[in-house]
Order: structure tokens, then C-alpha cells, then sequence
């Protein structure tokens, strides 16, 4: 499971709000195993609402469920899917191993092949992503300590 931390201004003001109440963490596992639908968040008074929430602890534990039910009780808790956060995040992982591979002296073509099989994409795409540098990815300033 990739990390989103270092792309949170990617990430929409729901998911935000869930980072808010059960951490980035959760917040991560929940993405991804109900990323881009709604859940209803019964808040457990009656049989039917302490059935939807024992489902719902199955996948994300007793606390961080105890937690979204509080928050979100009565109301629909819609998961983002983050699409935009998770294409940089995978970028930036294939950007990184690309990097590893050149310098154990893998060459270029063999290491977008892997890259490629592994991430489940074309390798016209692996290269497009290499040739590209994230906007949020500060430039270093290559004049500095020459004033």
C-alpha cells in the first residue's frame, strides 16, 4: 500500500476530513478497500445499524469503525477513491525504482519492462512518467551559496 502523506494538497477536503478523525493510516486502508463508494454509517442503535457497523469492523477494526460511527452516525460516509494522490504516489514509487535499478546496472529498456509488468501499464507509459517531473516536487536551487 503506497503513502499519501506527502501529496495530502492532492487529496480531496473528504479525505481530509477522515484524516482528521482515524489518521492517515486507516484513512489509507479505508481508501483502498472502499474507495469511491458510500457507506451508510448507521449510528448502532438498532439491530440492522449494529450489523452494517460489525460488517464495516471486519475490514477496519472495532476503534477505527467506534470512531466513524461517532463522526459520521446517522449520516452517509462517501470514500474518495484519491485518484490524483495515488497516480503520483505510484509515480513517484516507479520514478524511485527506476532510479535503484539504473544504478545495480540494470539497463533503461529491461527496467521500464519490469516496471511496466509490475505496475500493470505499457512501458510507453512507464517512459512518459519518467520523462516527467511532478509539479509538486520542489526544483533545488542550483545557485545556491553563489552570493
Amino acid at each position: 500500500m503506497m503513502t499519501l502523506e506527502p501529496w495530502q494538497s492532492l487529496l480531496p477536503d473528504s479525505a481530509q476530513q477522515l484524516i482528521h478523525v482515524i489518521g492517515w493510516a486507516d484513512t489509507a486502508r479505508l481508501i483502498n478497500a472502499f474507495g469511491g463508494t458510500t457507506l451508510p454509517m448507521p449510528s448502532g442503535v438498532n439491530a440492522i445499524g449494529r450489523a452494517t457497523l460489525a460488517v464495516l469492523a471486519q475490514k477496519m477494526g472495532d476503534e477505527v469503525t467506534e470512531k466513524l460511527a461517532h463522526y459520521y452516525g446517522g449520516a452517509p460516509l462517501y470514500v474518495p477513491r484519491c485518484d490524483a494522490a495515488l497516480r503520483r504516489a505510484r509515480d513517484n514509487a516507479i520514478i524511485s525504482e527506476f532510479e535503484t535499478r539504473i544504478r545495480a546496472n540494470e539497463t533503461a529498456t529491461k527496467a521500464v519492462n519490469v516496471l511496466a509488468i509490475q505496475h500493470k501499464l505499457t512501458d510507453r507509459r512507464i517512459w512518459k512518467i519518467l520523462k516527467t517531473t511532478p509539479p509538486d516536487d520542489p526544483t533545488p536551487d542550483l545557485f545556491a551559496g553563489f552570493s
